[in-house]
């Protein structure tokens, strides 16, 4: 927490030091989220401008290394829904509209929606997958969950706030596809 200290006095070595630190495995968690060199660069340097261009105003109430890789993952998250992949969904739903869409489109990519989240589901830890499918599947309140596992509350929404945003990340496209087609 001294280097965000130093940072907050506006001290360009602890900035040095904390993009040296950092720089490496950022980018990399960016590019393993984005898988695009130049998008996962634009998102870290994005990230080190903000950070010293706000420095002044930094409340870090966790460690600096949760801060950033949250920081990579939004930056990402906000990337993916700005950016190329999102205007080729644009670009496909625009020509499929004009050729002429009907609810079988809809159905076929719900379908495909629902296998890619099983499959999801299928590669996530064995204790998010009962999280999931008591709360999602069987409609249990996550005091019930709790109940019925023996384990905390708090654990459960923790537990199902990681499931929900790991789903998000993986299958973000699926979404912004089936959502198009539902309006």
């Amino acid at each position: 927490m001294a280097l965000v200290f130093l940072l907050k006095k506006r001290d360009h070595a602890a900035f040095t030091e904390i993009y040296n630190r950092y720089w490496k495995a950022l980018f990399i968690h960016a590019f393993k989220i984005l898988k695009d060199e130049n998008e996962a660069a634009d998102v870290i340097q994005d990230l080190f401008t903000a950070i010293w261009n706000q420095s002044e105003e930094w409340h870090i109430e966790y460690s600096l290394k949760a801060y950033l890789y949250t920081g990579v993952r939004n930056r990402c998250l906000k990337a993916i829904a700005k950016g190329s992949r999102r205007e080729a969904f644009v670009d496909e739903l625009t020509s499929a509209f004009e050729e002429g869409v009907n609810t079988t489109d809809l159905t076929l990519h719900s379908q495909e929606f629902e296998r890619r989240l099983k499959q999801e589901l299928q590669k996530l830890p064995p204790r998010m997958q009962q999280v999931y499918i008591k709360s999602r599947e069987q409609g249990l309140s996550h005091r019930q969950i709790a109940d019925e596992m023996g384990i905390a509350e708090n654990s459960v929404k923790t537990t199902m706030h990681r499931t929900l945003n790991s789903l998000r990340t993986k299958l973000a496209p699926f979404l912004t596809l089936v959502l198009f087609f539902m309006k």
